[in-house]
């Protein structure tokens, strides 16, 4: 189950999208993950002017002139790991495909493909990367993995990457190491703290890693039970991103983010009423049945209308190209050379109830363990390692 709390929490379409847009009432001048980290995620946990500041330096990273050019490269990927997976005969989703793609398609945008098997080592989220390298939190969906979350290894990789950084102040993002850039950038003509420089490290690995893993995983889930979306698809390329936004509103994998209310703003961090804390609950604006006819079902016809998935307003995700770009070139390989997959069993999925009453709704809290085959058999090629000709 979600990590219960008693902050208010602020629930529906259009309420939710009126508190994301109003930063003075509800402020960004936060930390989250108090359990695993002690610095903010930049530029999230700011609000204006500051954050403004911080989005403009760190967005040359994320414009879609600086990604699609490797839209080859994910696509070979892709079809590395569907080819790996169909020659051994099958495997879990989440784990042999997802979680390698996502992983390898970040070292090609941040280039830095000496991490790739330590990034993949970690698991589908940072904060549990301890406890899934120790085996005591796998893929069956048996250990309560909020309560091993941890910072320790990721922030032991940061002090290592940024100690032996070489800063390089207007650096092209595209072609340059992501920590030399990181480690070049400057605001008010100074050049970033430790934990500035931390912050946007965190919002990189952390927020484009388990979100993306976990619709990489719901799309083939979904494609592999449903032969007629399959066909569609296959047929209409231009649908890929209706597709591709459906499932993230019916998954949101940011389920919810924290707001603090303006009293408490700009008081230390320690000293914070927890009850000016406010959730803003993503999940039930996208599940709002003001809004969709039967938002409990993934229908990729719906009618197209702007979910909050990747937030609103002024803190809207700087990374929905990359999702949409890594998304895109999946799809492309996985349905031009569908492998002829079926599950291996009934996949297992944990399941949670939102809300209560007639607003409550039944949605995905993870992939537990997504198993494939090959139905006809045959086998590939031999595997090869993704990321490498």
């Amino acid at each position: 189950m979600r990590e219960s709390t008693e902050r208010r929490e602020i629930r529906g379409y259009h309420a939710v999208r009126a508190a994301a847009k109003d930063t003075e009432t509800y402020s960004s001048d936060l930390i989250g993950d108090r359990d695993t980290r002690t610095y903010k995620q930049v530029p999230l946990e700011y609000d204006p002017p500051r954050h403004t500041e911080f989005r403009e330096a760190v967005s040359p990273m994320f414009m879609s002139q600086n990604i699609e050019p490797k839209t080859p490269d994910f696509e070979r990927i892709a079809r590395e790991l569907i080819e790996n997976i169909t020659a051994r005969g099958g495997g879990d989703i989440a784990r042999d495909l997802a979680l390698p793609y996502v992983m390898a398609c970040l070292t090609v945008i941040y280039n830095r493909p000496q991490d790739l098997e330590e990034w993949i080592s970690w698991g589908p989220d940072v904060w549990t990367a301890e406890a899934y390298q120790s085996g005591v939190l796998g893929t069956d969906g048996g250990s309560d993995a909020h309560a091993l979350r941890s910072g320790a290894l990721l922030e032991s990789y940061l002090d290592r990457v940024f100690t032996a950084a070489t800063p390089t102040p207007g650096a092209d993002p595209a072609s340059t190491d992501v920590w030399d850039w990181i480690a070049g950038l400057e605001i008010d003509r100074r050049r970033l703290t430790r934990d500035e420089m931390f912050g946007i490290a965190n919002v990189l690995l952390a927020g484009g890693r388990d979100t993306v893993i976990t619709l990489i995983t719901g799309l083939t889930w979904h494609l592999v039970a449903n032969p007629s979306d399959r066909r569609y698809l296959l047929e209409n390329p231009s649908a890929f991103h209706a597709a591709i936004s459906e499932m993230v509103r019916f998954l949101s994998p940011l389920p919810a983010i924290e707001r603090v209310l303006p009293e408490d703003r700009g008081t230390p961090m320690p000293e914070r009423n927890p009850g000016n804390y406010v959730l803003l609950n993503y999940l039930s604006a996208n599940h709002d049945r003001t809004i969709w006819t039967d938002p409990d079902v993934i229908d990729i016809h719906r009618e197209r209308r702007p979910h909050l998935a990747f937030g609103f307003g002024r803190h809207s995700c700087m990374g929905m190209n990359i999702t949409e770009f890594e998304a895109r070139a999946f799809l492309t390989v996985l349905l031009r050379d569908w492998p002829d997959w079926e599950f291996e069993g009934e996949p297992h999925i944990d399941w949670v109830i939102e809300g209560a009453g007639e607003d409550a709704f039944r949605v995905v809290e993870r992939f537990a363990s997504v198993r494939v085959r090959t139905r006809s058999g045959a086998q590939a090629a031999a595997p090869r390692v993704p990321g490498q000709a």
